[in-house]
């Protein structure tokens, strides 16, 4: 591999990075589902289950994959409000179209292992049980916890929730808890009474999680694969904007910035399999 070869490889990580922490701060966007997305879901968990072993394998790689995401979860929050506030349905569809890109890589991906009916019927019960949780949680009231210590701390769980369980999106529940803009800003403002117990969230939740998810992998890979793409299709799917379809222009570039994330995450897969290869 050359020189050349090794530093588009490196940009390629951190801008999947990017992504994945950019899209995390989303509301309705899962980070886990993106990191399935972008291939790094395994590698992640392994370092948390197994980290002699995990950064023996893959060091380097998580280590661009996690600088990348640090800059778009730290560096682009203040961003994330910003575009959110200009148009929520254009940011939105970009990242549905970013998920879509890579569906076929995920479907070749889970087809390594042995596919049968229950594998299939997996992907089905993946895909209606996520659907049924957040049609329940959107139906809900919210609830308004303080923005205090205690609350950031919920707010790092949830967001271990969201990395380590694919298609559950810890900004949704955040503003359900009425937690999500004044840890936006602390995050844009890099208060550290809220970056702390955020991070300590985090930790503890991914901690106890990630190993039981890599169990689960090592008994059911078949299974587990399949059903995370259906989590994931139905995390897409629930986000989809009915703002919309309100109109005919809006439907249009709705649709192209589908698109457009369609082609940026599938191209951005490609080069990286490739690069992977050569």
């Amino acid at each position: 591999m050359t020189k050349n070869t090794k530093l588009l490889k490196h940009i390629l990580l951190i801008f999947k990075g990017v992504l994945v922490g950019f899209g995390a701060i989303m509301p309705g966007i899962s980070g886990g589902t993106l990191c399935v997305a972008f291939g790094m879901y395994k590698p992640l968990l392994n370092v948390l289950s197994n980290p002699k072993k995990a950064i023996k394998d893959d060091g380097f790689k998580l280590l661009m994959f996690i600088i990348g995401a640090g800059l778009g979860f730290v560096g682009l929050s203040g961003l994330a409000g910003w575009l959110m506030e200009i148009n929520s349905t254009v940011v939105t569809c970009v990242f549905i179209g970013f998920i879509i890109g890579t569906l076929p890589e995920l479907w070749k991906d889970a087809s390594k292992h042995k596919r049968d009916k229950f594998s299939i019927l997996s992907m089905i019960i993946g895909f209606f049980a996520l659907t049924a949780i957040l049609l329940f949680l959107r139906k809900s009231t919210s609830i308004n916890i303080s923005p205090d210590f205690a609350g950031y701390i919920l707010c790092g769980i949830l967001w271990g929730l969201s990395f380590i369980v694919p298609g559950l999106s810890s900004s949704t529940l955040i503003m359900f808890f009425g937690l999500y803009q004044p840890m936006l800003d602390g995050i844009s403002g890099f208060n550290f009474s809220v970056l702390i117990p955020l991070g300590i969230g985090v930790l503890l939740s991914v901690l106890i999680l990630s190993r039981a998810v890599n169990f689960a992998f090592k008994m059911a890979h078949s299974k587990v694969s399949h059903a995370i793409i259906g989590i994931v299709v139905a995390s897409m799917l629930m986000v989809v904007p009915a703002e919309m379809f309100n109109t005919t222009i809006r439907f249009v570039s709705a649709l192209l910035c589908i698109i457009l994330g369609a082609a940026v995450s599938y191209l951005a897969g490609y080069f990286s399999s490739k690069l992977t290869h050569d």
